[in-house]
């Protein structure tokens, strides 16, 4: 297997799956992180059971955009999906194929970005992209990832918004240490995006705000993005009449929040 040719790509390789893999193993518990001292822990799995299962998938196919080992994989199959998976980091993919290549019901494992899926279009009855999509650039992966949904397929995402509360000293923390170490990161602005969302014809099925860094883990939700929030979670699905889509940039290299404690500092 080869990489790809992506300046983002090395990053996410051998390095960055031991740090991941250290995280996600410690997910699930109130206490603060072991692995990055001082920070929350990240959500466990229960989170994203517990959303699949108030939104249940479509039947069929599920592509896991950054799916990383195949982390969620045994939740897929255990609904019956039949799963593929990529990941810009070929390190994640050759971890995914030790664990699943040739078991009943994972299809195709690549090394892909998230702009440019090697997929036809209309492919997939269900699209995720969990703890990955504010490494993307944005409004480019998500044209892909309606081209290769179904028509009313069903789309999960996560990632953090631009304007989150400026007293969220973990936040800004996390925001300033991910750019000291070179980490891809990009803010989203939420309102914005899922107005571009209707107006390709896309139908909301829930979303979930999380106020501040941390909240996701204890699924500390509100249902509404009036207020600031940290992190979100959208569940949509893809337009019946599907046609190509492109979409205006909608995230920033910096949140409103971090700009503005900088700038007082």
């Amino acid at each position: 297997m080869t990489g790809i040719d992506d300046p983002r790509a090395s990053y996410w390789d051998e390095t960055y799956r031991q740090y991941w893999e250290k995280r996600v193993e410690e997910a699930g518990t109130d206490t603060e992180s072991q692995v990055q001292q001082g920070d929350a822990k990240t959500e466990g799995d229960w989170v994203y059971e517990h959303v699949f299962a108030a939104h249940p998938f479509k039947s069929g196919s599920a592509l896991d955009v950054g799916c990383a080992w195949g982390r969620m994989f045994p939740i897929y199959q255990s609904k019956g999906l039949r799963v593929s998976g990529v990941d810009i980091s070929t390190a994640m993919i050759q971890a995914a194929k030790s664990n699943y290549e040739g078991v009943p019901g994972i299809e195709q494992l690549d090394v892909s970005t998230a702009e440019l899926l090697p997929f036809k279009n209309q492919s997939f009855d269900n699209l995720i992209c969990v703890a990955v999509f504010d490494a993307t650039y944005q409004h480019l992966a998500l044209a892909e990832f309606l081209r290769v949904l179904k028509p009313g397929g069903r789309l999960y995402l996560t990632g953090k918004s631009d304007d989150y509360a400026h007293d969220d000293t973990l936040a800004i923390a996390a925001e300033k240490g991910a750019r000291g170490k070179g980490h891809p990161n990009y803010f989203t602005d939420v309102p914005v995006m899922r107005h571009a969302l209707r107006q390709a014809g896309c139908e909301d099925v829930a979303s979930y705000c999380f106020p501040r860094r941390g909240d996701f883990a204890n699924f500390n939700f509100a249902e509404t993005d009036l207020e600031p929030f940290y992190e979100w979670f959208l569940v949509v699905d893809a337009p019946l009449d599907q046609a190509p889509v492109a979409f205006a940039p909608f995230s920033s290299d910096y949140s409103r929040a971090f700009l503005q404690v900088k700038a007082k500092s």
